[in-house]
């Protein structure tokens, strides 16, 4: 099955292997006799005993009575119009990977890169000022010389080291780009940069790493300062749509469309330096028209810029994983309090919960929706996007099982929070891009959401099992009986959401299959992703067999192997992106530093550069 190559026949027998091992699995999860069924029948009858043993205990006055649980003046062009950098942001521009995207959002990646922050706060005189990433953007274009002195670039000393301990940071932490050269002009890391490039990156301590990190964030910041990422004209003589920043040559241009590129970005740099806000926003207006007649073939709609302004002002991402992870934290509170208590008022406040983690569920849901109308492809081609909806179904999941125990959807919200939180991290958050061509086959939606939906009931069983675990360990004399409820009940969730999440990995993995013969001619070829792929199909087709052992069959074994065995769907996912090289690597969640370097002189910088992936 692995290895069949250009075979059309042994091709389409595979296929139809898939096919009928889906099948089966399908009988698996729904056939009367299955233990998947069985599993269910169990945790049926474990409610309805879990319903008369609490009667019982009402009945008794007993424990269920118990109370309930407490619960400067230099520089004065910096401060730039709000509403004209607004403006400023709706301009289109075309980024590396040939999306044509507003401003805003290249200011807001650049800023976040940069200084890991949406925003940056400028002193002067004495007085701070919050600037947004419009203003910063377009303030570092029109001042580049004034912005090489501002700290900026985010830096961790610690990492670096004794070795460059004079560095000097600014009172924000920051770092400036100045500070980063030496008396001479030439830059601090250029030999470290280069050591650390040479060495494989398992290879890389803290130190090569942080050194890396800042060589990226510097050479970013310098492609800014000379205008690099501002490609906001296109040529009509280009059949590649390629669009040009307004430092190029522009002799493959037609002449009159060569003059005015050539001169419009200056003019209104000139004008945003005089805080002349009425004539550089007609200079805009020009740009966007030259913009709309040359471009209109592969420019966004009206609806799709302004949903891509609105996607990015509302950054829910954010504020949704706060809101989970407090919410999560509540209801697994409540889950532990009614155990011991049936009061009226903690399943008032139980409800309460409920339905603010279902309104939560629901905008997420819509962000995702919205970032998908904005890339115009399914939002889970990156680690990032992988994060997001993982942590979507994980929720979903939670509200699936929620009736069977009161533990799942808390700890499904509380994992939602967390996995959102990770993928807001700085070093894993890749924007909005093009897809690769590979990635834009009908398979690649099919087999991802497949793989990446089998994460969550995988992640699930993960965290039911360290509930379990939990439970286990808090056990009393006086508490037993209910708590063995509860783990009987958390270990047959535990085992169903397993199976579950085996069966969706599995079909994931053959569709995959599937993708790579159409894409490559070949269904297999043990690349990491695949390999990692397979070995976690192998390991929670043995956890869930651990039963067959007589040992080994009790609800310990069970929650610590499901814990243990998500260690391999954590090195599928991320491991393998990070530290293994192979077909997949497109999948990266954050960008690294590109091995090749580059010597760049002008009259202005003179000093070695190693070229960052932004």
């Amino acid at each position: 099955m692995l290895s069949v190559n250009h075979d059309a026949v042994g091709t389409w027998v595979t296929y139809l292997g898939y096919l009928l091992m889906g099948i089966g699995m399908f009988f698996t999860l729904f056939g009367k006799g299955s233990r998947f069924t069985e599993v269910n029948k169990k945790l049926n009858k474990l409610k309805k005993n879990k319903a008369a043993f609490l009667l019982l205990l009402l009945l008794g006055g007993g424990m269920a009575q118990a109370g309930p649980a407490q619960m400067q003046k230099s520089g004065p062009e910096q401060i730039i119009d709000v509403d004209h950098a607004a403006l400023f942001g709706r301009v289109m521009v075309q980024d590396l990977d040939g999306r044509i995207k507003p401003i805003n959002t290249l200011a807001s990646e650049f800023l976040r890169k940069i200084s890991g922050r949406p925003y940056f706060q400028l002193t002067q005189n004495g007085a701070t000022v919050k600037l947004d990433a419009n203003q910063t953007f377009l303030a570092m274009h029109v001042s580049a010389k004034y912005w090489e002195q501002v700290p900026i670039i985010k830096i961790d000393k610690k990492k670096l080291g004794t070795v460059y301990e004079d560095l000097k940071l600014g009172a924000n932490g920051l770092i400036s780009f100045q500070n980063l050269l030496d008396e001479t002009g030439k830059y601090v890391f250029v030999e470290d940069v280069e050591k650390a490039n040479q060495k494989k990156p398992a290879e890389r301590n803290e130190f090569d790493k942080e050194v890396l990190k800042v060589d990226e964030r510097f050479n970013i910041l310098y492609n800014v300062f000379i205008g690099n990422y501002l490609k906001v004209f296109p040529n009509s003589l280009d059949e590649n749509n390629t669009w040009f920043t307004y430092t190029h040559n522009f002799e493959d241009f037609p002449e009159e469309d060569g003059r005015f590129a050539k001169s419009i970005i200056p003019t209104y740099f000139s004008d945003v330096a005089a805080q002349n806000w009425e004539g550089a926003s007609e200079k805009l207006g020009y740009i966007s028209m030259y913009q709309n007649v040359l471009g209109k073939d592969i420019i966004p709609s009206d609806k799709r810029i302004a949903a891509e302004l609105w996607y990015n002002d509302l950054n829910l991402n954010f504020w949704l994983f706060q809101v989970l992870f407090i919410l999560g934290f509540l209801m697994l509170v409540l889950a532990m309090v009614k155990i011991f208590t049936q009061k009226k008022s903690v399943e008032y406040l139980w409800n309460i919960l409920i339905i603010l983690a279902l309104l939560s569920f629901i905008v997420f849901a819509g962000n995702i929706i919205l970032r998908w109308y904005v890339a115009q492809h399914a939002p889970w081609s990156n680690g990032y996007e992988m994060l997001i909806f993982v942590a979507w179904v994980l929720m979903l999941c939670g509200f699936l099982v929620f009736r069977k125990s009161d533990f799942a959807l808390p700890l499904a919200t509380l994992f939602s929070g967390a996995l959102l939180f990770v993928s807001y991290l700085d070093w894993i958050n890749p924007e909005i891009t093009n897809l690769m061509p590979v990635l834009k086959s009908y398979w690649l939606k099919v087999h991802v959401a497949t793989i990446v939906s089998s994460y969550a009931p995988l992640a699930l069983s993960a965290v039911l099992g360290l509930m379990a675990l939990v439970l286990m360990i808090i056990k009393t004399p006086k508490t037993k009986d209910r708590i063995d409820l509860k783990i009987k009940e958390l270990s047959y969730i535990n085992e169903s959401s397993m199976t579950i999440g085996l069966f969706v990995l599995a079909v994931g993995t053959f569709l995959g299959g599937i993708w790579a013969n159409e894409s490559w001619g070949r269904y297999w070829a043990w690349d990491p992703k695949e390999t990692w792929a397979l070995i976690s199909i192998i390991v929670y087709a043995i956890v869930l067999h651990l039963r067959f052992i007589p040992a080994l069959r009790n609800t310990y074994v069970l929650n610590v192997a499901s814990m243990f065995a998500f260690w391999s769907i954590i090195m599928t996912s991320f491991g393998v992106n990070y530290y293994l090289s192979g077909l997949h690597s497109y999948a990266a969640g954050g960008s690294s530093t590109n091995p090749s370097i580059c010597l760049l002189s002008s009259s202005l910088y003179g000093y070695y550069c190693g070229m960052g992936v932004f």
